[in-house]
């Protein structure tokens, strides 16, 4: 087993692979009880065209999503989820755009309960009338989730910035993806996708490394896996424009909500790498947008925002930029907000603030084990491995890094998108 050492924070994570290619990471909290484990596949809902070979394949939207909700079905007529309330633990599951990961907490059968969401997850396990019966369940799921104001302001960023990139698609797809699927396209995505070498384990807290991977890699020992098949997905181009610079829609909110979309191309910010690029984004919209920002203070003592925050992503080719905003007076405050984005800054200052609070975050990260565990997860999937100079990276960044990253935004493409209440103000 390798021993991952996390450079300056005095931490470890443990990896090994099983023979059928399974990767398994492993960090130990030695204070505390209880451990969270998460089972992740490499598909997400954006993986509805693929190549196996010289044969395509298309599949509805929701897909990933639908998958998710009938693997908890077991062949002795029983649910994944009755299992683990016997023990006294809680199952759940969830799907993103690019990986679908099942989750298990507890305090106790460490063994017992990671051996069987091994065996219900990698056990093929569908039929027909299972695939008929769940269409109504994600049908009312999927309504609840258009309803939601978050979502509508979400989904319809996605849709103001992307053509064609299937960002721009609800998770679990719409009703009439929902009805269109089959137990063919389950089977086709299960049989594909759902394999150790494509699926990785994350386990966080209070347990032996090496007692957990000797009885891991005899339950994966003891199972027939096929051939991997390789799939491709489709690569979709994705044109710079934004679809839509301004919409505004009328939504179940009591206070408008705001949501600003800055597009930019990823090779504008040159060759830095994902990481740091995505650090020092972070450190700059913390700075000019944060809870402690000049800004935020005064759009808060004017009574002109309730909140404000900011993210930034890296999605294919593109760096994006958020600003989410609830405000009851969004008309007044979105020219407030471009004038700073046209005016982003930090000074030497901010900059060795935000330095020392990022790095003190970090260190007191590792007293949680579901923030490691979602951590390790998150850089599987952004970066294919896990950072493990982290800290250094951090004290490396300089003034000049963070104002060439400055110099580099654009504001050319920006949409936003503006939820006001569906009955007219009394006011």
């Amino acid at each position: 087993m390798k021993e991952i050492k996390l450079k300056g924070l005095n931490e470890t994570i443990y990896f090994d692979q099983c023979k059928n290619g399974l990767p398994v990471y492993l960090w130990v909290r030695e204070k505390g009880m209880g451990y969270y484990a998460t089972l992740s596949v490499k598909y997400g809902s954006i993986d509805t065209e693929f190549k196996v070979g010289n044969k395509n394949y298309q599949v509805p939207n929701g897909v990933a999503h639908f998958l998710e909700h009938l693997k908890f079905n077991e062949s002795d007529g029983s649910n994944a989820s009755d299992f683990y309330q016997k023990n006294g633990s809680d199952v759940n599951a969830f799907t993103t755009f690019n990986y679908t990961s099942y989750e298990v907490y507890g305090t106790e059968q460490l063994k017992e309960n990671v051996n069987h969401l091994l065996d219900f997850v990698m056990t093929p396990y569908f039929t027909k009338k299972m695939v008929q019966n769940e269409k109504n369940i994600i049908v009312e799921e999927n309504k609840m989730d258009l309803d939601n104001p978050g979502n509508q302001l979400y989904y319809g960023t996605f849709q103001n910035v992307f053509k064609f990139d299937k960002h721009r698609n609800f998770i679990t797809g719409m009703e009439e993806d929902i009805l269109a699927t089959t137990l063919e396209d389950i089977e086709l995505v299960f049989d594909t996708f759902y394999h150790p070498k494509n699926m990785f384990l994350v386990i966080t807290g209070n347990f032996n490394p090496y007692e957990v991977i000797t009885f891991i890699k005899e339950n994966q020992d003891a199972k027939e896996i096929k051939p991997f098949k390789k799939p491709k997905t489709k690569e979709i181009k994705e044109p710079f424009k934004v679809v839509e610079v301004y919409e505004e829609k009328k939504a179940n909110v009591e206070i408008p909500k705001l949501r600003i979309a800055v597009k930019m191309l990823r090779k504008s910010f040159k060759e830095r790498d994902d990481y740091k690029l995505r650090f020092l984004l972070a450190l700059i919209l913390n700075t000019n947008f944060g809870a402690t920002s000049d800004l935020y203070e005064d759009l808060l003592n004017k009574d002109l925002i309730v909140s404000l925050g900011a993210e930034r992503a890296i999605i294919g080719e593109y760096v994006f930029l958020f600003l989410n905003v609830v405000s009851k007076y969004p008309d007044e405050v979105l020219p407030i907000l471009k004038k700073a984005l046209k005016n982003l800054s930090i000074t030497e200052k901010e900059l060795t603030r935000k330095l020392h609070s990022s790095i003190a975050n970090m260190v007191l990260s590792y007293d949680d084990m579901t923030e490691i565990n979602t951590t390790i997860q998150e850089q599987i999937m952004n970066y294919g491995k896990i950072i493990d100079n982290k800290k250094d990276i951090c004290e490396s960044i300089t003034l000049d890094d963070a104002k060439q990253v400055l110099k580099d935004i654009s504001l050319k493409e920006m949409a936003v998108v503006v939820l006001k209440n569906n009955v007219k103000s009394s006011d």
